[in-house]
């Protein structure tokens, strides 16, 4: 357990010291490099993180399916918030914070998904690495149409990629009010971002969608449980990478980030670990599929990780209607989806997970 890995490495928007600053952007490269290594070994199908790498992507089981379960769950939001604007006739917007070479909005357009705007965020370097790529390949281009290359980042036809640091969120903020319309469905993206940020500006981006978003949702990827033996390992090694979870202490369960919601006015969070997602979420098909995709020895240590790592959703408005992720439970040999009834419990024993709808 003294060389713990990280179940998927994950990116920051913040501006520390000079190693920090390395850090940072390790991480950026580390998340694009193990999405590839799980492109590679066949659990995603993703045409184009490749072209932000420059040498071969290789990570063991346990990062691979980390990766796969992790980018399945958030997906399957994403197209859920997308189906919901659809049924409503409404324009689909979505804000990508921290968003990394985050390859999310090329694969949607390549299934046919519209939107109104698609909105990625990240530190000025991150940014102009990434417009970088993107002009070295057409693929990428012709997908956004046609462009302009701004001091702020890239503009397209439905996608802007903006240079902006999370801490300053007033700043971040002033420039979305130009590019938002506030009165259509807004879906924001976190994904190992707001957890290194100290609790008042993580607390500073939901408390300002929540006064100016009406119809929104919000999907949140990031670690927990940092009290136990394994979470203390897990800060001590990311520790030793120059990173710290600064809001883990204030959001350290899943009933404290389904809170962090629900106490500002959202109708309705859920919470669900990477573990519970992959036993629970995941049809038997798609479990039989990627565990036959490589040797798998590492059953405990990933249990572990996966009960580190969670995934949290909540919505608001019109958004309301989104399904969520079902979860399944086993009754003999047949399996019932389990309705979002009952907050969970401390003791992780009720089967019922999820909150209550805000009345």
């Amino acid at each position: 357990m003294q060389q713990l890995p990280t179940l998927t490495p994950c990116r920051r928007n913040v501006r520390l010291h000079k190693s920090a600053d390395e850090a940072v952007q390790e991480t950026n490269d580390d998340a694009a490099l193990s999405k590839a290594s799980a492109v590679r070994r066949g659990y995603l199908d993703d045409a184009f993180i490749t072209k932000f790498m420059k040498k071969d992507a290789r990570r063991p089981p346990i990062i691979n399916r980390g990766t796969f379960v992790r980018t399945h769950a958030i997906d399957v939001l994403v197209e859920q918030f997308h189906e919901t604007c659809r049924s409503q006739d409404a324009h689909a917007q979505i804000v990508s914070l921290g968003a990394g070479f985050d390859t999310r909005y090329f694969n949607l357009k390549k299934r046919g998904r519209s939107f109104k705007t698609y909105v990625e965020v990240d530190l000025s370097e991150i940014v102009e690495r990434k417009m970088a790529v993107i002009q070295q390949h057409s693929e990428l281009t012709d997908i956004i149409g046609e462009r302009q290359d701004v001091d702020s980042g890239l503009r397209g036809n439905d996608y802007v990629l903006m240079k902006g640091d999370l801490r300053h969120w007033k700043t971040v903020a002033e420039a979305l009010s130009h590019i938002l319309d506030f009165d259509s469905p807004i879906l924001f993206l976190s994904e190992c971002v707001l957890i290194y940020l100290n609790t008042h500006d993580s607390d500073t981006i939901v408390d300002w969608i929540s006064q100016h978003c009406l119809h929104a949702a919000f999907v949140l990827y990031e670690q927990i449980l940092p009290d136990d033996p394994f979470g203390q390992v897990m800060i001590d090694n990311l520790r030793q990478r120059h990173i710290e979870l600064k809001s883990i202490w204030t959001y350290p369960t899943l009933q404290s980030q389904i809170d962090r919601f629900m106490s500002r006015e959202w109708s309705k969070a859920f919470a669900l670990t990477i573990s519970e997602i992959h036993d629970r979420v995941l049809t038997p098909e798609i479990r039989t599929r990627i565990s036959r995709l490589e040797l798998f020895d590492e059953v405990e240590e990933w249990t572990l990780l996966g009960n580190h790592y969670c995934v949290c959703w909540a919505t608001k408005g019109r958004m309301d209607d989104m399904k969520g992720l079902q979860v399944h439970r086993k009754r003999g040999q047949k399996e019932d989806i389990v309705p979002f009834t009952l907050w969970p419990q401390s003791d992780g024993a009720s089967v019922k997970l999820g909150s209550p709808e805000r009345k």
